[in-house]
């Protein structure tokens, strides 16, 4: 390639000389003077170097892609570039990036955060895995049935998400002609009030289907709705979440699951790991200890007793219908005042059946009356006699 040559006023010109200036304007491949590698590696120097000494007018670089679109702009705006962007790993590495300067917008599914959701895996079922409809089925997950509504609940360990033990399956018979809550959850929100929150759920049906179920979040009153989702599901495990805002009052949410009112008759639907996070990004789900994830529902629901002799006080009376006390504590202590209930008709022996009262959120009292002076005692005789706390704020 010929360089730039330098014309003087009334000296000819040759055309290469012309055409060259003109393929370097119109960046005709090839054109132009090349940098010489002695100037690439000059010690001192940068081979190209612009300085522009209006600052506020800095135009040093525009280069576009061949569709108009940015490439790379330098400028008194700092240096912008066009998409893609691909940086090599470690492109960031020292105080590039800003401490707190990644939002939680910006956020991947799989950056893990905690859940605020109860069993939100569905891996604990204290109530029997074959619950009724209207009630707690999954520990902390409630459902309610809709009008003429037919719908069955029960744990699954075969249709179950990727790394998890077990799934709730609604088989849904008739959806009702209102909705049918399907797996609600009501979260105490403590001091967490008026923040933006995400829930998400993996679900899969037996079919496709569209429109048949929706994700409903309501605010403390139960009734006020933050956010909708309707959903269109498959045969395989999708995510689906809603992002929405707490009021800046009140002390709880609820997350609710629930049918299209006369949608999706002969549908099952399987649901599993469900998580509640704070801020506008879904996060996937990461299991809890065990331990951590038992104790949690303890605060809201356990039993006692539930075999023979679980459960068993053997006293003496000194006086006939003398009421005596026996104390109760509880495995964990609970969200509110729980209430009590004992199950099944219990073996005593000089007595009569014991009542279960007097509850606080960790304590509560057996108690009963002798029927003479001697030795009475009261007991669970099999796995139909058990103490039931439970505690739903």
């Amino acid at each position: 390639m010929s360089p730039f040559v330098r014309v003087n006023p009334g000296d000819l010109i040759q055309a290469q000389n012309l055409n060259q200036v003109v393929g370097s304007l119109n960046g005709t491949s090839g054109q132009g003077v090349p940098v010489a590698q002695t100037s690439v590696n000059d010690a001192s120097n940068y081979a190209v170097s612009v300085q522009n000494l209006e600052a506020t007018n800095s135009r040093a670089l525009n280069v576009l892609k061949s569709d108009g679109s940015l490439l790379i702009r330098a400028d008194v705006n700092g240096v912008n570039l066009g998409t893609p962007v691909t940086m090599v790993a470690g492109s960031l590495a020292g105080t590039a990036l800003a401490n707190a300067s990644v939002t939680n917008a910006k956020l991947a599914s799989d950056v893990g955060r905690a859940s605020l959701l109860t069993n939100g895996g569905f891996e604990v079922w204290q109530r029997g895995n074959n619950p009724p409809l209207n009630g707690y089925t999954a520990d902390r997950w409630n459902s309610s049935a809709g009008t003429s509504a037919s719908v069955s609940i029960s744990k699954d360990t075969t249709n179950v998400d990727v790394g998890s033990g077990a799934c709730a399956a609604f088989g849904v018979s008739n959806p009702g002609t209102t909705p049918t809550l399907l797996a609600g959850q009501t979260v105490e929100l403590g001091a967490w009030r008026g923040l933006t929150y995400t829930w998400s759920m993996r679900i899969k049906s037996d079919a496709a289907t569209t429109g048949v179920l929706q994700m409903i979040a309501f605010d403390a009153d139960g009734t006020t709705q933050l956010a909708s989702l309707t959903l269109n599901t498959t045969t395989t495990y999708q995510t689906y979440s809603l992002t929405f805002t707490s009021a800046a009052t009140g002390n709880k949410i609820s997350c609710n699951l629930r049918t299209v009112p006369n949608q999706g008759a002969g549908r099952s639907h399987y649901v599993d790991n469900a998580m509640l996070v704070v801020g506008s990004q879904a996060a996937d789900y990461v299991p809890m200890h065990p331990a951590d994830d038992l104790a949690r529902c303890l605060r809201y629901y356990e039993t006692l007793g539930g075999a023979a002799n679980t459960i068993h006080v053997r006293a003496y009376a000194g006086d006939v219908n003398i009421t005596t006390f026996g104390p109760i504590v509880f495995a964990a202590k609970k969200a509110v005042t729980p209430t009590l209930t004992k199950v099944g008709t219990w073996t005593v022996s000089g007595c009569g059946q014991p009542v279960f009262d007097s509850p606080t959120l960790g304590t509560a009292r057996l108690s009963t009356t002798p029927t003479g002076t001697g030795v009475f005692a009261y007991f669970t005789p099999d796995a139909t006699c058990y103490l039931t706390i439970e505690a739903n704020p």
